[in-house]
């Protein structure tokens, strides 16, 4: 009997996720037109993330990968996925499955578009005051706005595959797969083919303790990215007239631009420690978001 042939595929790498991995599932599985190949690529679990995708997609393809590494579990179940465009979704986001299939549509190969993400929500339930003012301002910034690849989230067309090759032992996996492309060749797709509008949500850190030690390690990923993998799209795109024009936005003031330098400044002080002191740098992960 042979295996359907799918749209798209999905990778998901799962690393103790029990609380959100049903929750991740289900919206993925959303779509009327049929699911894409799903792949969940346990590593190092500990709890019941396996058995919960077995029990909510029965379809999918459940990897168990003994060590924990969210690098290892990419590039297995990248090697296990069989249909492009793919996508690669942290276990704690939400995507459903007709917002996956209106990217798929634009990351054909004979498009220039190489890699794609829907537009970018942030769900600021039950955060800290602190917290909200670094993510007004943080959804301002060109990052997010233009050609939006990463924050848990990127697809990659088959000549978009061919040009991240196997992801290096890295924390930055978001950034090393946004920098592989010139800005013409991401998009940020806000609509499908209906007009209806599309957006995958992130669940940020709860409270400043977390979220300050979570720009740390992703300001010493980005460090250790630019020293092996750097390339002529590894500029930021972060400066101090972005910051500046993100004013009045969204209703953007001044305390919440304050807050934002403060967190930037405090983790960037973090990473430089950690790296001058030659530490090894771990992945920082956030449990207060991850509530189903």
């Amino acid at each position: 009997m042979t295996s359907p042939r799918h749209d798209y595929s999905v990778v998901i790498p799962a690393h103790n996720e029990a609380a959100v991995i049903e929750r991740c599932l289900r919206a993925v599985m959303d779509d009327p037109q049929g699911v894409g190949e799903i792949i969940v690529a346990c590593n190092g679990c500990t709890d019941d993330t396996a058995a919960i995708a077995r029990r909510i997609a029965p379809q999918a393809k459940v990897l168990e990968i003994a060590k924990g590494s969210k690098i290892l579990a990419l590039n297995q179940g990248n090697a296990m996925a069989t249909a492009t465009p793919r996508f690669f979704v942290d276990a704690d986001i939400v995507v459903s499955g007709k917002a996956l299939r209106a990217v798929a549509e634009k990351l054909d190969d004979s498009s220039e578009i190489r890699a794609a993400a829907p537009a970018l929500s942030v769900d600021l339930t039950g955060c800290s005051a602190p917290v909200r003012s670094y993510y007004k301002v943080w959804m301002q910034q060109p990052y997010v706005r233009v050609g939006m690849v990463g924050s848990g989230f990127f697809g990659l067309s088959a000549k978009g595959l061919d040009a991240v090759g196997t992801f290096p032992d890295i924390i930055a996996d978001d950034l090393y797969v946004r920098t592989r492309f010139a800005p013409e060749q991401r998009a940020r797709v806000e609509r499908d083919g209906a007009g209806a509008p599309i957006s995958f949500t992130v669940f940020p850190p709860r409270d400043l303790k977390t979220l300050v030690r979570i720009e740390g390690r992703r300001r010493a990923g980005d460090m250790q990215l630019d020293q092996a993998h750097a390339t002529d799209h590894s500029k930021r795109t972060t400066t101090g007239g972005t910051l500046l024009s993100a004013l009045g936005k969204d209703g953007v003031g001044l305390i919440d631009l304050g807050w934002y330098m403060i967190i930037k400044t405090v983790g960037r002080i973090s990473a430089r420690r950690k790296v001058k002191a030659k530490q090894p740098i771990a992945w920082a992960r956030d449990d207060s978001s991850r509530v189903s």
